[in-house]
């Protein structure tokens, strides 16, 4: 019912907005982007808060005047005054709203995914905590009932959730009447300009629509394979026949001096000029601005994990490490047994592999090759159903029991249980000169299993996906994603086995 109600007055509110403004076919009078976004944050903010001030009084009425709880909550004497719980609202309010910016729910684009569910069970929890804590220091001479700021929480849980769907909702449907879509221009073209067309395209939901390229005064027409709207040196007016909100112009296909008379050009024009610069390639991770003795500085590669965020990686590495091996030690001793007289050769594999910073460090797993497995080839990949593994490697190798050596190499730090997988050393080059961004795996300490391996991307498959992932998980690391690839390991392992 209350997913009906909300969406009835998303539609009330559209159907306002579009009489309103009279909106019709032409580009400019449509809504931009960054109008459209404020739009939707001040929506999600109304819901937010009528939806955390109606949960307080519907949990005090389940509580104490519904009768549904007497089984298992009793209360003696008369029920509370309201007025109390009236109080309660802008404390808890605030908490919630602090919370729900401090995880990332008030940015609205995008879709409801399984990590909004996630985020928002967080964000109850730990506001149910500093309500609670709240309350106890400022409300002392009020004994306030844990069933309502319990009941409080998950009704506000569910009516959140429901609100940021229906404003996704209304997002979709004004977004396909070309209602919030900033319509953007490329200015110069190369393999940026490309991948970033695509992308527009690809992601309908963006908020964007591609509208055509426009030349560089030196640029040969035929090297753009889109629409050309016309020549830079006519900006000011495709600007305003096309109603362009947005230019990405791209450097150093437009060299510095032209970038400064576009500039020049859409003085007094309401258009948004972005530069994707010629350091594009290296600026690929996140970038910081910074200052050294007053002087702008732009980061461009940091440290990843370094400080305490590294004690804590650290620290998990040799707790689990050490619990693992404990209570693995039986079974790493039965597959010992079991490889030591099925084949000739030793029981433990060693090799080469390439860790964090360059350095070279030797990879122990149990062996699931023949001994002459690399004899005449090789470092090469090992296939699904390689020919070269012994009568138990197969097994070894689906459930990952070949692995379980390496919570050694964890434990010396020459490993993490979680990282970019590491590369044979006879293949790094190789990749690095085919591969862009390859080395810039080498930042953090190799892992047991990644971000990569639980998206699929394990053995013999595309190594410029793998780094994609690998360089995601660099750039966004935290111990909850750690703990997600584990579990998310431990799964894939299960339905691998099947």
């Amino acid at each position: 019912m209350w997913l009906f109600l909300i969406d009835r007055a998303s539609s009330i509110v559209y159907n306002v907005a579009i009489r309103s403004r009279a909106i019709d076919s032409r580009p400019d009078l449509k809504m931009p982007n960054r109008t459209r976004y404020q739009l939707l944050k001040a929506v999600t903010l109304i819901f937010d808060v009528s939806f955390i001030s109606t949960s307080i009084l519907l949990a005090y009425w389940i509580r104490f005047e519904s009768g549904w709880l007497q089984a298992v909550a009793i209360h003696k004497g008369a029920s509370p005054p309201l007025d109390f719980y009236f109080r309660l609202i802008p404390l808890k309010t605030v908490v919630w709203l602090l919370i729900l910016r401090q995880f990332g729910l008030y940015r609205v684009e995008g879709k409801i995914a399984v990590e909004t569910v996630l985020t928002l069970l967080k964000a109850s929890g730990i506001t149910l905590l500093a309500t609670l804590g709240a309350v106890f220091f400022l409300y002392q001479a009020y004994e306030y009932s844990r069933w309502v700021m319990v009941l409080a929480s998950a009704i506000s849980t569910v009516l959140l959730f429901f609100g940021r769907v229906a404003v996704c909702r209304f997002k979709e449907t004004i977004q396909q009447n070309g209602i919030g879509i900033n319509r953007v221009a490329i200015v110069g073209f190369n393999p940026t300009a490309h991948q970033l067309i695509r992308s527009i395209q690809v992601q309908t939901d963006c908020g964007y629509t591609f509208v055509g390229a426009i030349l560089g005064a030196q640029e040969p027409s035929d090297s753009v394979p889109h629409h050309i709207l016309g020549r830079s040196a006519e900006m000011r007016h495709l600007v305003q026949e096309h109603h362009i909100h947005e230019l990405f112009v791209i450097s150093p296909a437009i060299p510095h001096e032209e970038i400064w008379r576009i500039v020049g050009d859409c003085e007094g024009l309401s258009v948004q000029i972005n530069v994707l610069p010629d350091l594009y390639e290296v600026m690929i991770g996140r970038t910081q601005v910074t200052e050294f003795n007053g002087i702008p500085v732009v980061k461009l590669k940091d440290i990843p994990i370094q400080g305490w965020h590294g004690i804590m990686k650290r620290g998990m590495d040799i707790m689990v490490s050490i619990f693992a091996l404990a209570m693995l030690s039986p079974l790493m001793l039965a597959v010992a047994i079991v490889v030591k007289f099925t084949s000739s050769g030793k029981v433990i594999f060693q090799q080469e592999r390439i860790g964090r910073d360059g350095k070279p460090f030797y990879i122990y797993k149990f062996r699931s090759m023949r001994q002459d497995a690399e004899k005449g080839i090789g470092h090469a990949w090992a296939a699904l159903d390689d020919p070269r593994q012994t009568q138990v490697g197969g097994f070894l190798r689906r459930w990952g029991l070949d692995e379980l050596p390496q919570f050694f190499n964890v434990l010396k730090g020459d490993m993490s249980l979680i990282g970019p997988r590491p590369e044979m050393s006879g293949l790094v080059d190789k990749f690095s000169e085919s591969v862009p961004h390859y080395l810039d795996r080498h930042r953090v300490k190799c892992g047991m299993t990644g971000w990569a391996q639980v998206n699929g991307l394990r053995g013999n498959t595309s190594l410029e996906e793998r780094v994609r992932y690998d360089l995601y998980y660099i750039e966004n690391w935290s111990i909850g994603l750690d703990i997600k690839i584990l579990l998310k390991t431990l799964w894939a392992i299960w339905e691998g086995s099947k």
